[in-house]
């Protein structure tokens, strides 16, 4: 969706690497020595617990992820938090270097280059306990069992600004079978499914629940018990930003390094989220 990873610039001070912090763990050894400032700075958006975040330790576990990636080949970097869809446009025109966290669609492909995946999570379906809407899925056990999409048709999702719908649910309301609210941020889009004005609302897991729980909403909106989908977080960097490729290729390389030193693993349950088998 991911998904996509996807709000002004803040008034707080930008969230800057330092010599302590930004070394991939006490597994990595000395400190990698910071290479040229390049002008650009990294960007990403707020209300996305717990992967990003300015109220966040470290700024959120993606924040903190991206960082000590690049640190390992001795980049440092700014990052700033503003408006999603503000600081996408701002990385596809050339003003930052990269934003993060991002789901892969169609649509970004044109105008960015991915990154490998930072993470992998699952999508659920959010309901409104207002609403007769419910989520049965796909039965794989059964030939004839229902389209997953069926459920959506006729129906309202809320979409906030800067993320993405899984390339099934934006067919859909291309084709006017479902309607779609955009609201400001993540948090209204909660209050939105919370109060009834939408349906239903397609997001990870992690962030879902932690945007329910913050709001104090969970007894106002229901889980589906199937996920809709699985999907994976990335960095991305503008195509057309000098260098790019070379940008992803050295995310990438400091991204495998963490996870051979264990550092990834240790991050993951640092910002309580659950790590994989």
């Amino acid at each position: 969706m991911l998904a996509a990873l996807m709000l002004c610039i803040s008034a707080g001070t930008p969230v800057r690497a330092s010599g302590s912090d930004a070394s991939p763990g006490a597994t990595s050894g000395t400190a990698p020595l910071p290479a040229p400032y390049t002008g650009l700075d990294l960007v990403t958006g707020g209300d996305y617990a717990p992967y990003t975040g300015e109220d966040l330790p470290e700024g959120g576990l993606v924040t903190d992820l991206v960082r000590r990636a690049f640190a390992v080949s001795g980049r440092r970097y700014d990052v700033r938090f503003m408006p999603w869809k503000r600081g996408y446009d701002g990385v596809v025109s050339g003003r930052f270097l990269a934003t993060f966290p991002y789901v892969r669609t169609p649509e970004r492909e044109r105008d960015v280059v991915f990154s490998d995946p930072v993470m992998e999570v699952r999508q659920f379906v959010y309901l409104s306990n207002r609403s007769a809407m419910d989520f049965h899925g796909h039965d794989r056990a059964s030939v004839a069992g229902p389209d997953r999409l069926d459920d959506f048709r006729g129906r309202t999702i809320c979409q906030p600004v800067g993320y993405s719908l899984p390339p099934e649910l934006e067919a859909l309301v291309t084709q006017g079978l479902l309607t779609r609210q955009t609201p400001s941020d993540l948090g209204a889009c909660v209050r939105m499914v919370a109060t009834g004005r939408a349906d239903v609302l397609v997001i990870d897991e992690f962030s879902g629940a932690a945007a329910i729980a913050r709001l104090g909403l969970a007894d106002d909106i229901r889980v589906a018990e199937r996920p809709f989908g699985v999907v994976t977080l990335h960095l991305v960097v503008g195509r057309a930003t000098p260098g790019a490729e070379e940008t992803v290729a050295t995310f990438n390389d400091g991204l495998k390094t963490l996870k051979q030193q264990g550092v990834y693993r240790q991050l993951l349950v640092g910002h309580t989220v659950q790590p994989p088998p």
